[in-house]
């Protein structure tokens, strides 16, 4: 069967862009496109719709500008007038509820890396089966093929309550992404794709420092916290609030938070913060990694490891870039292909423009690109069209958030190279790094209450201790403590006994 999968994405060319690298500015693979096809939009004046914008942390300058480009494509196509509603994605684990529960509208909203079965165990999100039947025409043809999981890990109970992005790899990994002129500076040799350790890594950020004293080698946010770039964990089609499996071979769920890998990068994290290697406001920081590398102010970052990201950092900063790898490419558990779903949210004043416009960025290329970097011949221009190849013009971040959590990832322009032949090669090692969860979706509607308890303490303490910027000794004992207090053993329980009942039957 994995053979066949795998057979299948290549022969379909899916390269899908997998979970935190999305986060980290991704690009995706280009020069597909379906045509800007008549949406058949209804008359009279158009429907206002609010949809959420997730950022990594701040608001592109020239939003306003991008929405109102986004809206001369689509009152024409379907009648809908879109209004962005930024936010970023730390902000979302907590402001979509409060948003809900006060009834405000949202129309369009991106859960991305949450789980999506406390949203409907709560009755924040609707089911969109009659939405995607009568609005939502590309999106159930691309369904119907199994190549694209669209619905993956988002239909419950019959009901489909959630789109995911169809992105450009199938996989995750980690790495450290940086500058090649870093690394030279400290008179270091290193080739693209290589493998560290965090010891490793420790080295090699001291030698920048001490080249560079004034430069930061470790970029780290509070808003994007790293650890799960450092070792393969599979939260089984959930998050960390519920465990994971650590590894590839482990059928034992566990804490997260509360594991050896997690606190060994604890260790190291703090020690490069206390040595300067870390921005000493990284926990409370709003400027995004890609401002920070635009600056000089740091060397690199944690990230996924596809080649579209380092082509991107690439085309921002003018500069040869390089990905350290800590781990390779490997398959979680079944959610969505990405970990990031569209829902109609209970709060929807207009749910059926809302799919339409959704509908619409799986085939508009012109709209999706608009979305994903900005306006043409403003914020970019192409440079090769057949090969779906872009440029930079001014600010990369005025006119984007860079992240590619719209429709079809895969008719977004890229830069520098294309990624096609790299992104299935990705899929192809993933789907052979298989984690004992694989094929296995976590039902947490028994532990909902608990489940918003102990993410409410992860928001608490993460930002802190992944950023080093706590003390270990006075923090993270308390933060395991608090877990355990929030019911986190009780969901882990409930989690493992689903886990072996669904092993048994395999």
């Amino acid at each position: 069967m994995k053979k066949k999968i795998v057979k299948r994405l290549l022969s379909a060319g899916l390269v899908l862009t997998m979970s935190a690298g999305l986060l980290a500015g991704c690009g995706a693979g280009g020069g597909s496109d379906d045509g800007n096809k008549d949406q058949g939009g209804e008359t009279g004046d158009p429907a206002h719709i609010i949809v959420t914008y997730i950022t990594a942390g701040v608001d592109p300058a020239d939003l306003g500008k991008v929405q109102d480009a986004v809206n001369d494509i689509t009152i024409p196509e379907i009648n809908v007038e879109v209004e962005f509603k930024p936010l970023s994605f730390t902000e979302s684990l907590s402001q979509y509820s409060m948003w809900i529960g006060a009834g405000e509208q949202i129309d369009l909203m991106c859960v991305a890396f949450q789980d999506l079965k406390s949203y409907i165990d709560q009755g924040m999100i609707d089911p969109i089966d009659d939405l995607l039947a009568s609005e939502g025409d590309k999106i159930t043809s691309l369904a119907e093929d199994e190549d694209f999981p669209l619905y993956s890990g988002a239909q419950f109970n019959d009901q489909t309550y959630a789109v995911s992005v169809l992105a450009s790899s199938y996989g995750s990994a980690g790495g450290f992404l940086m500058t090649k002129e870093s690394l030279e500076s400290a008179g270091l040799s290193y080739e693209d794709g290589d493998m560290v350790t965090l010891d490793e890594l420790t080295d090699i950020f001291a030698a920048i420092k001490e080249a560079n004293p004034d430069v930061y080698p470790c970029g780290i946010t509070g808003s994007l916290p790293p650890s799960g770039y450092t070792f393969p964990s599979d939260p089984l089609g959930a998050t960390a609030a519920s465990g994971v499996l650590i590894g590839l071979d482990s059928t034992e769920v566990v804490d997260y938070f509360e594991s050896e890998e997690y606190y060994d990068f604890l260790e190291h994290v703090r020690d490069w913060y206390q040595k300067g290697y870390i921005p000493q406001d990284a926990a409370t920081t709003d400027i995004t990694l890609d401002e920070y590398m635009k600056s000089g102010t740091i060397s690199g970052y944690f990230s996924e490891g596809q080649e579209g990201l380092k082509n991107t950092l690439e085309s921002n900063l003018g500069k040869e870039c390089l990905h350290l790898m800590i781990n390779e490419p490997y398959m979680k558990s079944v959610s969505s292909a990405t970990n990031v779903y569209w829902t109609v949210p209970v709060t929807a004043e207009e749910p059926e423009a809302a799919m339409r416009f959704l509908n619409l960025l799986y085939e508009d290329k012109d709209l999706l690109n608009t979305i994903q970097w900005g306006i043409k011949d403003t914020h970019y221009k192409v440079v090769d069209e057949e090969k779906g190849l872009i440029e930079r013009i001014g600010d990369p971040t005025a006119g984007t958030s860079g992240i590619g959590v719209w429709g079809d990832q895969r008719m977004v322009y890229e830069f520098g190279s294309s990624t096609k032949e790299a992104n299935a090669e990705w899929t192809e090692a993933a789907m052979n790094n298989q984690t004992k969860g694989y094929g296995f979706a976590y039902d947490s509607s028994n532990m909902t209450n608990q489940i918003i308890a102990v993410q409410s303490v992860i928001t608490e303490y993460q930002p802190a201790l992944e950023t080093g910027s706590a003390d270990l000794e006075s923090t993270y004992q308390a933060f395991i403590d608090k877990l355990k207090a929030n019911g986190i053993d009780e969901i882990i329980a409930d989690k493992q006994a689903q886990f072996d009942e669904w092993l048994a039957q395999q």
